[in-house]
């Protein structure tokens, strides 16, 4: 489950804190390299490029899941606080302000990207699985289209099956009309993501509705039918859920790829025409 608004603020706080820990630190680091009479952009744009580098540990963390070389949630926390240094080095790298020429607005805008795609899978990673878990089985991102197949293909078998036993139309009308497109694919994207049950409470009012028309028999095929729906709606929600974890990836590792790509010619150029003296 989400974590209260006291361990929420405790958090905010403890982040807060040592982001201005790491200013403090940077600031009074860069000053003495300064009084040295060296560039402090080569120490800052060093100090940039080994957080970044290490940044990296975690997805090499997440290739080798299977070694025993600490728990995902453990360096998920190193990695979000990896990224606060290196959000305050940029700054101090940068001078707090934007670039002049087309290169260094490439960096810029990739580092940007990167900062804020991580940001967003921070939070993702916070909040989808407090949603998601709880499940003595979890449910993974992989099962879900093989689950949904199943489900369409029991509920169509349940409404041919109404046609043979009663002889009535009107279950099979009904998952023509209403269920064959909702089972066929995932379904009501947004409303998951907002948390809403609206369109699963439409749906089941309507099969609420028809079940006043049908005979005793129909009236538990129908039951079954409810069943099948509201365990497409979970799956729909997990999709939804799970779907965002996926799609943030796309654009954060390659984003990653082009930063990385950028910073090891910025490194080049600058030591092909500098020394590091001011």
């Amino acid at each position: 489950m989400a974590g209260s608004p006291v361990t929420v603020m405790s958090a905010i706080v403890r982040n807060g804190a040592l982001t201005a820990i790491m200013v403090g630190c940077l600031y009074w680091l860069i000053g003495l390299y300064d009084t040295a009479l060296r560039d402090p952009r080569y120490l800052d744009g060093w100090l940039l490029f080994a957080g970044m580098c290490g940044q990296f540990l975690f997805h090499i963390r997440k290739k080798f899941s299977a070694l025993s070389i600490g728990r995902a949630a453990r360096w998920m926390r190193i990695h979000i606080y990896g990224g606060y240094f290196v959000i305050v080095a940029f700054a101090f790298h940068t001078g707090f302000s934007l670039p002049d020429a087309s290169f260094e607005w490439a960096l810029w805008l990739a580092f940007v990207l990167v900062t804020a795609t991580g940001l967003i899978g921070a939070y993702l990673s916070w909040s989808i699985p407090a949603k998601v878990g709880g499940e003595t089985d979890p449910l993974t991102f992989e099962r879900i289209p093989v689950l949904r197949f199943e489900l369409a293909r029991d509920v169509d078998a349940l409404a041919l099956s109404s046609v043979e036993q009663s002889g009535s139309l009107a279950i099979s009308e009904f998952y023509v009309d209403r269920l064959h497109g909702f089972f066929a694919r995932p379904r009501n994207f947004v409303a998951h993501l907002r948390g809403s049950r609206r369109p699963l409470a439409r749906l089941c009012n309507d099969l609420d509705n028809l079940e006043r028309y049908v005979e005793e028999r129909d009236r538990k095929t129908l039951n079954s039918i409810r069943d099948k729906v509201i365990a497409k709606d979970n799956l729909d929600f997990h999709h939804a859920h799970q779907g965002m974890l996926q799609a943030w990836l796309f654009l954060h590792i390659p984003a990653t790829w082009c930063l990385v790509v950028l910073t090891l010619l910025h490194v080049a150029v600058v030591y092909a025409y500098t020394s590091g003296v001011p």
